[in-house]
């Protein structure tokens, strides 16, 4: 089975805010039949947009969920208002924030999905080929979770909703 591991260096993304606490990771295998949870240290936080002078209560990085090479990662970052989980997402929603992504993965984008998301094609970090990696935004109420779906060649529409519903509650 092959695994996709993409590598984000810590630096190339903006850090997350002073008084984000990372809690116990937690997963959605049982939404989802067949996949089965990993370690996803450290997470995917880095890959947020810029939260600088956003109050950030919380941090939840759930354990990654892999199935024949396809990959679900996701964190979710609480906010001290449902203002700022908006202003967040709204951040995410810019071209910089696209051109970050496309420079921390190496990749170009291809199209964007529902709501705040990017779809790249991206070279393996090993070996020969390419991924679809697709980035969502989702926010509800004080919180904004951001998804990661990683795959040889992009989800299936059905689960990829499936997930991003699963993971916007």
């Amino acid at each position: 089975m092959r695994l996709v591991v993409v590598v984000v260096s810590a630096g190339v993304m903006v850090s997350v805010g002073c008084g984000a606490q990372s809690q116990p990771a937690r997963t959605t295998s049982s939404a989802l039949a067949g996949w089965h949870a990993v370690d996803d240290a450290p997470g995917i936080s880095q890959l947020a947009p810029d939260l600088d002078g956003l109050h950030i209560l919380a941090r939840t990085d759930r354990r990654a969920l892999v199935r024949n090479g396809d990959t679900i990662r996701s964190s979710t970052f609480t906010f001290a208002t449902p203002k700022e989980a908006a202003a967040a997402r709204k951040r995410g929603a810019g071209d910089d924030y696209q051109r970050q992504l496309e420079h921390a993965f190496r990749g170009d984008t291809v199209g964007h999905g529902p709501g705040v998301g990017i779809r790249l094609r991206v070279p393996r970090p090993t070996g020969t080929g390419s991924d679809t990696v697709e980035v969502y935004l989702l926010a509800s109420g004080r919180r904004l979770a951001l998804v990661e779906l990683v795959s040889e060649d992009g989800f299936e529409p059905a689960v990829r909703d499936r997930v991003l519903r699963r993971l916007s509650r």
